[in-house]
Formats: C-alpha cells, sequence, structure tokens
C-alpha cells in the first residue's frame, strides 16, 4: 500500500504531472502552439494543464502521444507482478465471479 496519498493531494500529484509535461516539452524544443499542432489539443488547454494539471484523460493520451511518451500513460493500473497472493489470486478472477 502506497502512502503517497498522505504526502501529496490529488491536485499536488496533478500538477507534478502537468510541470513533468512542460518539461519534456521544453526538452524537446517544442512551443506549446507546435504542440497544439502536433496533438491537435489547443494552446490554452495545454497550458492549463502545464500549470495545474487539470486535463482529460483524451487530452493526456493526445499530448503524450505528441510528445512520444505514450509508455507510462499506457502502463497506469496495469501492475507488472502481483505484489502479494491475494492479487495473485484475484488476477485469475472473472468479473463479478468470486
Amino acid at each position: 500500500m502506497s502512502f503517497m496519498h498522505l504526502l501529496y493531494s490529488p491536485a499536488d500529484i496533478a500538477q507534478q504531472v502537468g510541470s513533468h509535461a512542460k518539461k519534456l516539452r521544453l526538452a524537446k524544443n517544442l512551443s506549446r502552439k507546435t504542440l497544439a499542432e502536433k496533438s491537435g489539443v489547443s494552446e490554452s488547454t495545454i497550458k492549463r494543464f502545464e500549470t495545474t494539471g487539470i486535463a482529460t484523460l483524451e487530452v493526456v493520451i493526445l499530448l503524450a502521444t505528441a510528445l512520444d511518451d505514450l509508455s507510462p500513460v499506457t502502463r497506469l493500473f496495469n501492475p507488472e507482478h502481483p505484489a502479494s497472493l491475494d492479487e495473485l489470486k484475484n488476477s485469475r478472477r472473472k468479473r463479478g465471479m468470486r
């Protein structure tokens, strides 16, 4: 179990994600205008995401794709290995079955 929720609020984590996206955009030497053209996301939405972390999942996917960094997004909620015996047992469960 992670205790990150005790250290950071969801807004704090979202803001960090937006900040990381901005750093990646700048590292790739892209302006917001260029990223907007590549991603199909408006400049104002990019600016809001970079400063607040607020964006739909669809926007995050479009930006990650345009920044050639989609793999972290596709790994969300996809554990590599079960952390416990219960998780291993539950990984084989069908929806709604015990």
